[in-house]
């Protein structure tokens, strides 16, 4: 059992190394973080209309960098881009899922993003938060690009206020959650929810940048936009 001291203790040398984490990578170019850790890449342009969301889900937390690495979902798709800080792995899903919620209405109100056209991305632990959380809240989330997610997290399915939904289900030919990806794939096609299922060659690893870029294209493209 910790004591009083040994938990401040540990929270400060947790902080130290997050301080130390961040002083190590430089704020990508256009990305702004609030007091929340949320971090965000909105378009840079007045805009005829609202641009889609992507909300990236670390199994770390989110970071600035995260964005980085899949901005080309900015550059290429002209959509938003926003890290949640306080959701990851070896957390209450509950409290990772609150944390997802706020960071979607600070997107909805900036006024710049199409509050139907949010989307989750995860990997693994992050992938199965991304997928639960999307079911959940149908009426918040318009689906997700999950990579080698297990489907422990979902708690709640209902076909019908899921109908709009789309899911981009990515796993590996060695992936210990292959079998879980393949069962929700045709668990989906058995209610006439969009996915489409992607399996790679490898182990259970996170993809490179290229996958969530068209998982986010065909997104686009199955939302008709």
């Amino acid at each position: 059992m910790l004591l009083p001291r040994n938990i401040i203790l540990f929270s400060l040398i947790l902080a130290l190394a997050l301080f130390a984490e961040w002083q190590l990578h430089e704020i990508p170019e256009d990305v702004y973080c609030d007091s929340d850790s949320d971090c965000f890449l909105l378009p840079g342009t007045p805009l005829a209309e609202p641009v889609p969301a992507l909300i990236y889900l670390s199994c770390t937390g989110g970071k600035p960098w995260d964005i980085d690495s899949v901005r080309a979902v900015n550059d290429e798709l002209g959509w938003a881009i926003a890290t949640c800080g306080k959701s990851r792995n070896h957390r209450a899903g509950e409290l990772n899922e609150a944390d997802i919620l706020r960071l979607r209405d600070k997107l909805e109100m900036t006024e710049q993003v199409d509050k139907n056209r949010i989307y989750l991305f995860g990997f693994s632990g992050q992938g199965a938060q991304a997928l639960g959380t999307a079911l959940r809240h149908p009426n918040r989330f318009a689906g997700a690009v999950i990579d080698c997610a297990h489907t422990g997290s979902i708690s709640h399915f209902d076909p019908k206020a899921s109908a709009h939904q789309a899911f981009y289900i990515i796993t590996k030919t060695g992936d210990w959650n292959r079998e879980h990806n393949e069962q929700l794939h045709k668990h989906f096609a058995n209610y006439g929810i969009r996915d489409t299922l992607i399996i790679d060659g490898g182990e259970h690893a996170i993809g490179p940048a290229a996958d969530v870029l068209r998982g986010c294209t065909w997104l686009q493209q199955t939302h008709g936009e």
